[in-house]
């Protein structure tokens, strides 16, 4: 038996030593395993009674430790007033919360408990705390403020705080107002800095909105009251706020969004209501808006391990109700406490400040689980959350409190911080009885001063609420200086102060004090208790005693209180006014700056109201009428630094005197001085900070003027608030600019943002069409008017306009600076960023660069190429993006590897760039991507040696989003390295973005070593500024509130709209091409709508839209497809929405036909890679379900092609919708033909994914649709929507652009109009009324119909045509081979822009029937002027064709009634002619009848056409009329002289001005030199047979010669030099001759030099009344030479 009782004990020893070797590793308590790992081991080992308790906060007045360890309580708090003992010491504080831990350490998984307590102002609960200002008071310091407090929390063991009170005021009749900063959401977002303060700076790498507590001397802080109790009715405390969710968003929410951005730990709910619901049981705002969208929320998803439901396993922050808050979820309170529990854990609440009845909270939340009434997965997201800021806290390695921290407690250094707030929250209202006369600051020596109120020597009432108790206390609560003890320490010693709390009028008339200090207020409260709805007065006595004093002396009253009160009728007899607020334990604050040692510097942060009928009342209202109005606050100087100032003034005037002029300053200098002044003044490190680019959410005007940072962006999603107003972001803007203007040399920042489809990150823009849908824009209008009809093609200004309107709405949030166009040829569908790319076709690519000038403005003429351009305040810097080829990655993958030849990279993916900097760019960004393994940031040969060398680009090339970081494999694996590699490849600007110390530190090292030489840096820096300069962001640095309202502009908004429709295209129409299906009809019984893209704004934007990765739902302004569709429908009409219908649901109802809405969900940049292409679910089953049994047409909205072939034979339209943007209505506009589909496919519709990548042209080219494909339709719009306003239709001439009204003043450009197959340079002689213009069109049938208006002034461009045809063939070989300079080896044309060429086929059919006619009816010379004719414009005609032909542009066929038409008018004319050979009244006669015949009949706005035909007919009819040789010869030789010599001296001219010519500036030159010659040569002729043989015209005639005279006279003068020179030959036709020339010249120089001033409107009207003054010109000179012939012969 002994043996047995020895050997029992060892057996166990064994056994234990052997369990304890094969014991579990418990990962949760090793602290160097992720915190997810922790949460996860923790939570898989915990039962349902341990989560329960930790999601349960207990009172420490009840709680126990046996309590803490039976129910596993989580969390402990002290409520206001909640202390170990009064006076606690820190040593008291520390045991009390240690004996409550060790319970908590004792239960089987020894989690530790929090505590917590409410310091909303210091430690202000605990006996010797520093007790700062309360909220409204708090200025500049507050980050300062939450690290000492932080301090003293920890030094009495305490590590979480309810603080801060983050509510915006909007009545000060609640009694928490105090507890707010502001009633502006702007200055409480600010304010939120506090929460780095007390928890830590986040780190730069640390993940935005998870917890972060940087260590033992921090604590975690809580944001309060979740939200909107600062907005209740009447400002009654825990009551209902009325207002709009836009309202709530815009004025209550953002506070909250920079908290949980700055890692704030949990939020508390707050007990008031929201339009009538309780927050406590607000599902929506606190799991839905709150934990979903502001993302307070969990990052992974982790099953759970009791069932199949789901629980969070990187949880962010928790949630944490008010003190019983959800006992008031019913009314009375706690009437249901299990429905409270219920709805409350539900809605989100993840901890419960129970804090008595805990039993009952845990006993009814079990229940509610065990039932399933709450399920576990939302227990185990509120534990998980708890847990997670427990771990961030350090918790469970350092649960125990440290007496190191006991000294902390009301330290020096703390009061010394709190003594400065004092000093900045002081708000001077008045000082003195007139302006000129000041009271402030007093005089510290005085024989003696009074000091009176209840105030003044009273520090609780100093302090006020929540100090010491919950509701306040009065007298001497806590340690620390009074106001009245405050001015005894800082006065003379010999000026003697006395104290009477109300002195009487007996009392001052014994005492002659020369001042009186009166300090009076409201006596403590705190939350409900401080709510008054009628007084906001000053109490008795205070209003007579005010009276008292201040009548007998001069006197400053100080109100300290927490929130402005009625005092306008004792503000007369006051002779200084001075809001203290409640200043806290720190008095000597206010005697500093009363007595002059510091001046006054606050301004209200509310306003303040005249009386409590005015209220509620804040800034911005409409009815605004403060006393004195937020922001206000009077100045005063400090006295000791008066002297010192002044001495400091008169050496800065003196220095200024003699001060350098600073030329980068001065506007007026050209810009290359600015830049090099500004460069050699600027240090190494301003130079440096230029270079780098932060982001919004770790910038402060601070560091940007301590870092000299050059710009500022916002990454996707990135916003000041959410739903961000114009303001606000102009706001936010504008405080980065102060920060950077008050840099030692003033270089403003430049601000940068996304704008790529629309200012797309701003909430209520106008989103366009992702650039994909751009890329199928083809608009072909028909006009239907009396007798024409004409299709042509779209505007090709529309992506330029698209480019204003952005620029507009940017510029509207106060931004100078967007990182697009994306100018990528995506080369494979699978990317993710396909639909950023407008096209897989180089070309179209090319063509869409025109939305640049749109962004930046038009090059003026005198521009120079390559170097950066912005017009003005309305225009943004624009950025192509990304260098280069980052659209031919294998297999799409972003940022990927492009294998590609450099033949091939240069001619598919480089094209667009030598566009783009021919335009202006002012900025490129480089790609992530690699060029066969070089990475581009890393890459050189192609950014300095390509693109800064060979292709002249003059502005600044941008890194990508951390780009240079991704130089290595990891990303900065070896950032030093990607820092050298990338600024020597030739980068000037790092989107750093957010460790801009590390990057500015490694530049700076590698500068200093020579490893970056200082060339580059100086480099990089001119090209920065000279963007900088050229944007005129010198003189104009601020964002302007006057373009707010261009923000969702409807002008903008119906140009989205009208991009929407020209970017649909139709790829199936009907079963069979008989059986067409679109248009809809409006009117039927039904229509189903299906699939969940049919009304959700954010699928219909995509990517990039609000959010970095877009968001599904109605995240913005905007109309959605199903929407557009009930708006545009008869009223009859029914339309039904089913997301997802069934079969048997599309069967019972008896649809006439169903639209179908569905495609991708958003996405962007890597995050879209998608390797099969398949149509996301659920859209094929809802395909299947609703076309097998209904006429259905589908719309596919996504980004890029979709694998779709096995659904088309069911479905009976097709349409590819892209990503529309917020404008559906344009869809439904072409669904139901109000307008035609025109759009054509930019990219290839493959079958298969295994065909990919697949482009037009490849070898293998099986598409299902191929590139440039699109069905089309007629519109079914009434046609008298349609109407010419400003100009008919039937004068139009050859390649004449025609503005016409369409629909409500909307205005396109009418052109000609040809098919074109290949782009080869060409020129017309009217090129320079259109832009160049690509027309793209695909041998489909003939676009171009003529209808006999047309052909009859195609019959008067006939007779203009062989003149300046045959020189036009003449002078086309030397254009075509003329040795132009460019940056790029191309043609320097893009595009044929040619003269209409059914003109040309018209007139050459002219000349036939005029030869055939002739033949039989003239006499020889009759037959060798028409030969002639006959073959200068066949000669022209043969050349053009053969041009033609040689870049296969086929000609159009005419009808055959069209041409009939035509003969006959033809026909008439020739008669004419015929007949006038004989009879001199003929001759007028047929003249004068081909005149007035085109007149009257076929040009009822413009005759000028039909004077120049006429001109030519006077001409061959003079000459058949005169029957001479002799005479027929002269005018001929004349005419061939001139025509000749024009030619030469326009050679000549085009040589000797080639140098200067920018390539659209010469297409412009030509065009317009060539109208100019051809008026002068043809208005020879004009009237010069009036003047002989119609006497009675003569009169005119005269009076017009007498007034042209003078002017010719004009001439004259300017040119007599070279008149005398002429004059000495005395040959006077050689002098009229010659004097024509000159005029030419003087008109073409006149032009070069005024054309950069001249509006597009105004050009127009010049060029018209040149073109009738030319002639008039040409009739007086040869009226003067007719007379010289006849009376000198």
């Amino acid at each position: 038996m002994g043996i047995a009782k020895l050997l029992l004990p060892s057996l166990m020893l064994v056994l234990c030593c052997a369990s304890t070797g094969k014991a579990e590793y418990l990962k949760y308590k090793d602290p160097k395993q992720p915190v997810g790992t922790r949460i996860k081991d923790l939570m898989k080992r915990m039962t349902l009674a341990e989560k329960i308790g930790q999601m349960t906060q207990v009172e420490r007045k009840i709680a126990t430790a046996e309590d803490m360890k039976k129910y596993f309580i989580g969390s402990l708090l002290s409520g206001g007033g909640s202390a170990p003992r009064p006076m606690a010491t820190s040593k008291d504080w520390v045991d009390m919360i240690n004996g409550f831990q060790k319970a908590s350490l004792s239960t089987r998984l020894g989690i530790p408990m929090i505590y917590g307590i409410d310091a909303i102002h210091g430690n202000n609960n605990v006996y010797n705390a520093t007790i700062f200002p309360h909220n409204i008071g708090l200025g500049a310091t507050r980050q300062r403020i939450g690290a000492a407090t932080a301090l003293e929390v920890r030094a009495t063991g305490i590590q979480y705080t309810f603080a801060p009170t983050i509510a915006v005021c909007r009545d000060p009749r609640w009694g928490r107002c105090y507890e707010s900063y502001s009633e502006d959401p702007k200055i409480v977002e600010e304010m939120t800095e506090i929460i780095s303060g007390l928890q830590g700076e986040i780190p730069a790498n640390h993940e935005k909105g998870v917890p972060y507590v940087a260590g033992k001397d921090k604590i975690a802080a809580c944001a309060k009251h979740f939200v909107g109790d600062g907005g209740t009715v009447n400002g009654i405390d825990e009551t209902n706020t009325i207002i709009s969710e836009h309202g709530l968003l815009s004025i209550h929410m953002p506070a909250y969004r920079d908290a949980i951005i700055k890692g704030v730990s949990s939020v508390m709910a707050s007990y008031s209501s929201w339009n009538g619901e309780k927050m406590h049981a607000n599902h929506p705002l606190i799991t839905g808006y709150l934990k979903n969208t502001l993302k307070f929320r969990a990052s992974h998803l982790l099953p759970s391990l009791t069932n199949c439901s789901v629980h969070y396993l990187l949880q962010i922050g928790f949630v944490i109700s008010d003190s019983g808050g959800i006992d008031r979820i019913t009314t009375p309170a706690d009437s249901n406490y299990t429905y409270s529990v219920q709805a409350a854990i539900n809605a989100g609440i993840d901890m419960v400040m129970v804090p008595y009845m805990f039993k009952e909270f845990i006993s009814n939340l079990t229940a509610l689980v065990s039932k399933g009434v709450i399920p576990l997965s939302r227990i185990d997201d509120a534990v998980s959350r708890i847990l997670r800021v427990k771990f961030v806290l350090g918790l469970f390695e350092n649960p125990m409190a440290d007496f190191s921290f006991t000294a902390e407690l009301g330290k020096k250094e703390h009061r010394e911080l709190a003594r400065e707030a004092v000093r900045k929250s002081l708000v001077l209202l008045k000082n003195g009885k007139s302006n000129g006369n000041p009271f402030l600051p007093l005089p510290k020596k005085a024989p003696k001063i009074l000091v009176a109120g209840s105030h003044a020597d009273n520090l609780g009432y100093q302090c006020g609420g929540w100090t010491i108790e919950w509701q306040g206390l009065g007298g001497d609560i806590t340690v620390g200086t009074t106001i009245l003890d405050a001015i005894k320490s800082t006065i003379d010693p010999s000026t003697k102060v006395v104290y009477s709390e109300n002195p009487d009028i007996d009392f001052m008339k014994d005492n002659n004090f020369p001042y009186a200090i009166i300090v009076v207020g409201e006596p403590p409260y705190a939350e409900f208790a401080g709510d008054n709805l009628n007084n906001l007065t000053l109490l008795d006595p205070v209003p007579s005693m005010i009276q008292t004093v201040c009548g007998a002396a001069q006197c400053v009253v100080i109100v300290v209180s927490g929130r402005p009160l009625a005092i306008e009728p004792y503000i007369p007899a006051m002779d200084a006014l001075v809001a203290a607020w409640l200043p806290g334990s720190e008095g000597q604050g206010v005697a500093d700056v009363l007595f002059g040692d510091y001046g006054f510097t606050g301004k209200l942060s509310r306003t303040w109201f005249k009386s409590v009928d005015q209220l509620p009342m804040n800034i911005g209202d409409k009815n605004y009428d403060p006393l004195f109005p937020f922001g206000f606050g009077l100045t005063t100087e400090p006295k000791q630094e008066r002297m010192q100032a002044l001495c400091l003034f008169l050496l800065i005037w003196a220095s200024i005197g003699e001060a350098e002029y600073f030329k980068y300053q001065d506007p007026k200098q050209r810009l290359a001085t600015r830049i090099k002044d500004l460069l050699k003044r600027m240090t190494l490190e301003e130079k440096i900070g230029q270079m780098t680019q932060i982001e919004r959410k770790v910038a402060t005007p601070q560091i940007l003027k301590d870092y000299f940072i050059g710009s500022v962006l916002s990454g996707g999603g990135s916003v000041p608030k959410p739903q961000a107003t114009p303001e606000d972001w102009v706001n936010m803007v504008n405080e980065f600019q102060n920060g950077s203007l008050s840099t030692r040399l003033k270089i403003p920042m430049i601000y940068g943002i996304d704008a790529i489809h629309g200012n797309n990150n701003a909430f209520n823009a106008t989103i366009f069409p992702h650039n994909v849908g751009l890329g199928a824009t083809r608009q072909f209008i028909q006009l239907k008017h009396q007798n024409f009809d004409i299709f042509f093609i779209r505007d090709p200004e529309l992506v330029k306009k698209i480019g204003k309107a952005t620029a507009l709405e940017v510029r509207a949030t106060g931004i100078q600076y967007a990182f697009a166009p994306c100018i990528a040829v995506c080369r494979d569908p699978r990317w993710g960023r396909c639909y950023e790319s407008y096209s897989e076709d180089p070309k179209i690519v090319q063509e869409m660069t025109e939305i640049i000038p749109g962004l930046q403005g038009d090059i003026p003429a005198k521009g120079v190429k390559g170097v950066p351009y912005v017009a003005g305040r309305k225009k943004v810097a624009a950025c192509a993006k990304h260098f280069v080829g980052d659209g031919g990655t294998q297999k799409g993958i972003n940022e990927n590897n492009t294998i590609i030849s450099r033949r091939d990279l240069l001619r598919i993916h480089m094209p667009a760039y030598y566009n783009s900097i021919n335009k202006g760019v002012s900025t490129i960004m480089v790609s992530y991507s690699s060029w066969n393994g070089i990475k581009m940031h890393a890459n050189r040969e192609l950014i300095t040696g390509f693109l800064k060398n060979k292709l002249k680009f003059r502005g600044f090339v941008i890194s990508d989003w951390e780009g240079i970081d991704r130089i290595t494999t990891p990303p900065k694996a070896n950032y030093t390295y990607s820092v050298e590699t990338s600024i020597n490849a030739g980068i000037d600007m790092v989107m750093v973005p957010n460790d801009y110390e590390s990057f500015i530190g490694n530049l700076t090292d590698l500068v200093k070593k020579n490893v970056i030489s200082m060339n580059r840096i100086d480099d990089a820096v001119k090209r920065i500024l000279r963007v900088k300069f050229s944007m005129g962001l010198f003189e104009n640095p601020y964002g302007d509130l006057r373009l707010s309202d261009q923000l969702g502009k409807k002008k903008h908004r119906k140009l989205a709209r009208k991009a929407v429709r020209e970017s649909l295209v139709l790829l199936k129409n009907g079963k069979s091409p008989q059986e067409t299906i679109i248009p809809l009809s409006k009117k039927v019984s039904r229509i189903l709508v299906a699939g969940i893209h049919a009304d959700n704004i954010g699928l219909q934007c995509g990517g990039w839209t609000i959010d970095w990765q877009g968001q599904s739902g109605n995240i913005t302004v905007g109309t959605t497809i199903l929407k557009a569709i009930k708006s545009t429908v008869d009223p009859n009409t029914i339309v039904i929405h089913s997301v997802f219908p069934s079969v048997s649901f599309v069967q019972e109802n008896d649809f006439s036909y169903a639209i179908v809405v569905v495609g991708e969900s958003p996405y962007a940049e890597t995050n879209g890679d998608n390797l099969n292409l398949t149509l996301p679910a659920p859209g094929p089953s809802i395909i299947e379900n609703v076309c097998g049994y209904v006429k259905c047409v589908v719309i596919i909205i996504s980004g890029r092609p979709l694998v779709i072939e096995p659904y088309v034979p069911m479905i009976d339209a097709l349409v590819a919708a892209w990503l529309p943007g917020s404008e559906g209505k344009g869809v439904a506009d072409m669904l139901f033909g109000d307008y035609g589909f025109t759009g054509k496919l930019p990219r290839t519709w493959f079958k298969t994914v295994d065909q990919l990548p697949m482009n037009v042209g490849d070898e293998h080219y099986d598409p299902l649709f191929p590139f440039g494909f699109g069905l089309t339709t007629e519109p079914t719009k009434a046609q008298e929507d349609l109407v010419v306003a400003s100009k008919h239709i039937n004068t139009i001439r050859c390649n004449e652009s025609v503005e016409i009204n369409i629909l409500r003043n909307k205005t396109i450009n009418l052109c000609h109009c040809g098919e074109e197959h290949e782009r080869k340079p060409f020129i017309s002689p009217h090129s320079f009324f259109l832009k160049t213009i690509d027309f793209k069109l695909y041998n489909t049938e003939n676009y171009f119909k003529i209808s006999s208006s047309i052909f009859a002034s195609s019959f008067s461009i006939f007779c203009l045509s062989f003149p300046r045809s045959f020189v036009f063939s003449l002078f086309f070989p030397f254009l075509y081979f003329l040795p132009f300079s460019d940056s790029f080896p191309l043609p320097f044309f893009s595009s044929f822009d040619s003269l209409d060429l059914s003109s040309f086929f018209s007139f050459s059919l002219s000349f036939s029937f005029l030869s055939f006619i002739t033949f039989a009816t003239s006499t020889s010379l009759e037959l060798i002027v028409l030969l002639l004719s006959f073959s200068s414009s066949s000669m022209s005609f043969l050349f053009l064709f053969f041009n033609f032909s040689l870049h296969n542009v086929s000609f159009p066929i005419s009808s055959s009634s069209e041409l009939s038409k035509f003969s006959f008018l033809f026909l008439s004319f020739c008669t004419f002619s015929a007949i006038s050979s004989s009879s001199f009244a003929s001759l007028n006669f047929s003249s004068l009848s081909f005149f007035f015949f085109f007149f009257f009949f076929e040009f009822p706005s413009s005759s000028l056409v039909a004077l120049e035909s006429s001109s030519l007919s006077f001409f061959f009819s003079l000459c058949f009329f005169l029957n001479s040789s002799s005479s027929f010869f002269f005018f001929l030789l004349i005419f061939l002289l001139f025509t000749l010599l024009s030619f030469l001296l326009f050679i000549i001219i085009i040589i000797f001005m080639l140098p200067f010519f920018t390539r659209h500036f010469f297409i412009f030159f030509i065009g317009l030199s060539l109208i100019i010659i051809l008026h002068l040569r043809l208005s020879i002729f004009f009237l010069f047979p009036l003047f002989v043989f119609l006497p009675f015209i003569f009169i005119l005639h005269i009076f017009t010669f007498l007034t042209f005279l003078l002017l010719f006279l004009l001439f004259l003068l300017l040119f007599c030099i070279y008149f005398v020179i002429l004059l000495i030959s005395f040959v006077f036709f050689s002098l009229v001759l010659f004097l024509l020339l000159t005029i030419l010249f003087f008109i073409i120089i006149i032009f070069f030099l005024v054309l950069p001033f001249f509006k597009l409107y105004f050009f127009f009207f010049f060029l018209r009344l040149s073109s009738i003054i030319f002639p008039l010109l040409e009739i007086c000179i040869f009226v003067l030479y007719f007379l010289f012939s006849v009376f000198f012969p």
